[in-house]
């Protein structure tokens, strides 16, 4: 039984692994640029309004949505972590069932 739990805390890691990589990728890919030739205009940007309104920040600037891959990310880090705690009980149950043997 013990087992089995921590058989599941491991791959509930490792899914979550496989789900942030995509994540990720998602996120690298949305920072490409479509023309790679295309130059950023110097002089737009100003001393009185140094950077890009926040409803711009949220796309880059292939016009790729980085919010949802971002959410997404964060999300499977906590599963994640829960994941991991799920193994670490599993790993002191086990110890102390050892002990209690012994």
């Amino acid at each position: 039984m013990i087992n089995s739990v921590m058989s599941e805390g491991l791959k509930g890691m490792q899914h979550s692994q496989r789900e942030m990589q995509k994540s990720a990728q998602e996120i690298a890919e949305a920072n490409i640029r479509e023309q790679p030739s295309e130059t950023v205009d110097v002089q737009s940007v100003t001393r009185t309004n140094p950077v890009a309104p926040v409803e711009e920040a949220v796309r880059s600037d292939s016009g790729g949505d980085i919010v949802e891959p971002l959410i997404e990310l964060r999300r499977q880090e906590q599963l994640f972590d829960a994941s991991a705690n799920v193994v670490s009980v599993a790993d002191k149950t086990l110890g102390s069932l050892i002990d209690v043997k012994s």
